[in-house]
């Protein structure tokens, strides 16, 4: 099971490869917890209309929703309140239920892994993509140059990506 945080899908959505997240884990089912898909419809009323891509995919089924136990809700009071709501919901299920989270903020890939928790963050995605060749290093590029131009992201540490080993 994989759990999407906002950030991660925003990203990919803005450079159009969304299908790729699915290639790379083809035998995983992918959900967002419902905080997740607030803050999607959120950035979508305030102008990020690339966003109605993951829309289309929750509608296809191909993301599914999920809403929150009641002990997953007791839970999230015990994370740092520092995370945001689709962030707290995305780490309590994935503890809750061994699942992986795909994340792109660094405190929460921190937490995770402290936690014992399999995460993957953006610049791990995208190494990940070339290696298991679901893509080329060249695509790889594209997708990271595409990443800092429209995201006006800055990879710190971009070599990371194309390194052989880590």
């Amino acid at each position: 099971m994989i759990i999407c945080d906002t950030n991660i899908l925003s990203t990919f959505a803005r450079v159009g490869v969304l299908k790729l997240l699915f290639k790379l884990f083809p035998k995983q089912e992918f959900f967002i917890p419902k905080a997740v898909y607030e803050e999607i419809m959120e950035a979508i009323r305030h102008g990020a209309a690339f966003l109605h891509s993951v829309l289309a995919l929750v509608d296809s089924g191909q993301i599914h929703l999920l809403t929150l136990t009641f002990e997953e809700a007791r839970d999230k009071t015990t994370l740092p309140q520092s995370f945001g709501s689709g962030e707290l919901e995305g780490v309590i299920i994935c503890a809750r239920r061994s699942s992986i989270l795909l994340t792109n903020d660094k405190r929460v890939r921190n937490y995770c892994q402290e936690h014992g928790i399999e995460v993957y963050d953006l610049v791990l995605l995208l190494r990940t993509l070339w290696r298991k060749k679901v893509v080329s290093r060249k695509v790889v590029q594209k997708i990271v140059n595409d990443i800092e131009r429209l995201e006006r992201l800055v990879f710190k540490n971009k070599s990371d990506i194309f390194r052989k080993y880590l």
